[in-house]
């Protein structure tokens, strides 16, 4: 029996409790299977940020969290997740979510999904907006104002007429 508790004690830390999906801030839900598609670094030099190579366990933890960031050649890729799992970083406050990814080679890439969609590292990210609705509004609302500077008298019918047409694509 003592030997069976000492094992459970020795493997705790190499046992991870990873949940089998996660829902995202850009709407997509990430699966274990799943591919996650690696769009540009967001460092000056092109290399990563959120992406880092997975440091495994039994390893002290690093003290800088980009010394191991993906290189710039993993851009434009398509990575498998092989776990996904919560960890935290020295600088940050609290657990984020990290997707395990296998990149190419024997490295696996640690993906800071939130993070990673936010800087654009992956897509769809957080930039990435519904383009058939927002003009529609905004040329409404351009519109309406218009037509009150038009009543006000700010603008003449022939301005009026000029912004309209501009606005309208015509």
């Amino acid at each position: 029996m003592k030997k069976i508790i000492i094992a459970i004690f020795c493997l705790l830390p190499f046992i991870s409790f990873a949940q089998s999906e996660y829902k995202a801030s850009n709407g997509k839900t990430y699966r274990i299977g799943d591919t996650v598609k690696v769009a540009l670094g967001s460092m000056p030099d092109g290399n990563f940020k959120y992406i880092t190579a997975s440091q495994p366990a039994f390893l002290p933890p690093r003290r800088s969290g980009n010394d191991l960031s993906a290189r710039k050649d993993f851009a434009h890729s398509n990575a498998v997740i092989k776990k996904i799992k919560t960890g935290s970083r020295f600088t940050d406050s609290g657990n984020k979510i990290i997707l395990v990814v296998k990149g190419n080679g024997l490295v696996n890439f640690d993906v800071w999904i939130e993070e990673a969609i936010a800087a654009c590292e992956v897509t769809p990210c957080a930039t990435t907006t519904n383009t058939a609705s927002t003009p529609a509004t905004g040329v409404a609302d351009e519109l309406l104002k218009l037509k009150k500077l038009l009543d006000a008298g700010a603008l003449t019918q022939a301005e009026f007429n000029a912004q309209k047409k501009k606005l309208l694509g015509n």
